[in-house]
């Protein structure tokens, strides 16, 4: 049987990936450093995945499957040496300490004659690839580091955390949206493009992971920091809101548009995508939280990334970035600790000009107490006066 080598055993890992690898016929072999869960999914052989919906939820067993101790870095090695397609699903940030594994496993596979290895960078993170490629650089010879696909991927699902009272029950149990498909770039395979049923190559794939950082990330944690400021726990209960909803959806236009100016896409069927995210975030079963998806807020503001990303997009297009400024002054409103305005200088200090400022503006309004609905008609106003009365 083939196998697929999953580095990362965690929501992701087992709610998606592991999924449409076995589906695809391959058997997952995780990768990781968390000794109980690699130790239960050896005992076990395979784990419980629930997709879950206002419906209720569809119990599927994916299995067989085996796992390896990231730390046990031989085994690794061999695992990735001997595997037929590996994937990366660990987190941007952990990306760096995946390398000695994956190193160790690219010059045994290139010593052993075993052909051409691709990797799936399952990770919200542009240019994953380039920089995946910078930190094995120092580590391979350029035979073997040109023996590598480094191929990105736009992971669309969503793989909240379990509610700890099942974990009790089932420890291994991993609780996901129905949604299972996984854009990748056609153009970086080195290796023949496996025929997995989920899999979706495209070619070129710039726009593909644009789209989901750019609109999906972004609304998600504009979704998630406005959540915060209303006190609601949960994203469904967030994007349940009007107000919310409202700003959520006027933020992904705005880079909805851009992406198709930039991109030469059709505009409506962007905004069909926007509409049917937008459902998706109010799905009650999954249980998803509003701490959960906006952790991490410097990351998130940074300048290639969600937030700012995507008003840097609008702006580079000619448009105004004003809805995705009322999310960045949310997130900039949650990230506040002893010293507000010193968080605020260093958090947008990555950007400058009318994004800048509107976000500086709402986060006053937001600091002073001012309520949901006026910062709306403060945007709406600035929209106005930015593009005019259409008639």
């Amino acid at each position: 049987m083939k196998t697929a080598v999953i580095t990362g055993a965690g929501n992701i890992g087992r709610g998606f990936i592991g999924q449409i690898m076995h589906e695809g016929g391959y058997k997952p072999v995780f990768l990781d450093v968390a000794a109980p869960v690699v130790d239960a999914l050896n005992a076990e052989g395979g784990y419980p995945l629930d997709i879950v919906s206002r419906d209720g939820a569809e119990r599927r067993i994916i299995s067989p499957v085996s796992a390896v101790n990231g730390n046990d870095h031989e085994a690794a090695a061999r695992a990735i040496a001997d595997c037929d397609i590996a994937v990366t699903c660990v987190g941007a940030k952990a990306l760096k300490y995946t390398i000695p594994n994956l190193a160790a496993g690219i010059r045994l596979r290139y010593k052993e004659n075993k052909g051409p290895l691709d990797l799936l960078i399952c990770e919200n993170l542009m240019d994953a690839d380039e920089y995946i490629r910078s930190l094995l650089r120092p580590e391979l010879t350029d035979e073997e580091l040109g023996s590598v696909g480094l191929v990105e991927t736009s992971v669309g699902r969503m793989v909240p955390l379990p509610d700890p009272k099942l974990l009790e029950k089932e420890p291994l149990l991993v609780r996901a949206e129905s949604y299972g498909v996984l854009p990748c770039d056609r153009d970086a395979f080195k290796g023949e493009i496996p025929d997995i049923p989920a899999l979706y190559p495209v070619s070129p794939f710039r726009f593909i992971i644009e789209r989901k950082l750019y609109i999906h990330n972004m609304g998600h944690a504009v979704c998630a920091y406005l959540g915060m400021a209303k006190g609601y726990d949960r994203i469904a209960q967030a994007i349940g809101d009007p107000e919310i909803r409202l700003v959520v959806s006027e933020a992904m236009k705005e880079s909805a548009a851009a992406l198709a100016k930039r991109h030469g896409m059709p505009l409506d069927a962007l905004l069909l995508h926007c509409g049917d995210l937008i459902r998706r975030f109010g799905n009650t079963a999954l249980g998803d939280t509003c701490a959960r998806v906006g952790n991490d807020i410097p990351r998130k503001l940074a300048k290639s990334d969600r937030l700012t990303g995507a008003a840097l997009s609008c702006a580079e297009a000619g448009y105004h970035p004003t809805f995705i400024a009322v999310g960045a002054a949310a997130a900039l409103r949650a990230y506040e600790t002893d010293d507000p305005v010193k968080d605020l200088e260093a958090l947008t200090s990555v950007t400058e000009g009318e994004y800048h400022d509107d976000a500086l503006g709402f986060y006053k309004m937001m600091a002073s107490g001012a309520p949901l609905s006026d910062i709306i008609a403060r945007a709406d106003l600035l929209k106005t006066e930015r593009y005019g009365r259409i008639v």
